[in-house]
């Protein structure tokens, strides 16, 4: 999780972290976790988060992190883990599957895109609390 806050510019407090992931494993309805391994060796890992939607018509997966080690881009990873995603979020009954994209990253759009993904006509805003 290190390297994608780091890519991201965010803030990464390995301590915080540990904190997260004990509370994701604490509320496996609202958060799934998954190391991306090949060989014995990992690849990345995806974080998809689940909220309810009116507009979307129910359950919406959220994917909150994906990260494949640069090393390993444009190998079809990324596709893949895509895939997998979508199927696990039929699987846990949501109708939709939403990501975000960076302003700093706009060849992510084209990844999304390619996935079938459409972008909103609107921005999502968000306030901490």
């Amino acid at each position: 999780m290190a390297g994608f806050n780091q890519e991201e510019s965010i803030d990464f407090n390995r301590e915080a972290y540990r904190e997260r992931i004990s509370a994701a494993f604490s509320s496996p309805q609202l958060v799934k976790i998954w190391l991306i391994v090949a060989n014995s060796y990992i690849v990345g890992y995806a974080v998809l988060t689940f909220t309810f939607s009116f507009e979307f018509g129910g359950v919406q997966a959220t994917i909150d992190e994906i990260y494949i080690m640069p090393e390993k881009r444009g190998k079809g990873w990324g596709t893949s883990v895509l895939e997998l995603l979508a199927q696990k979020a039929i699987s846990f009954g949501a109708k939709t599957l939403s990501g975000d994209v960076s302003d700093e990253k706009p060849w992510l759009s084209t990844f999304y895109n390619r996935a079938g993904f459409a972008c909103y006509p609107y921005r999502p805003y968000y306030k901490k609390l």
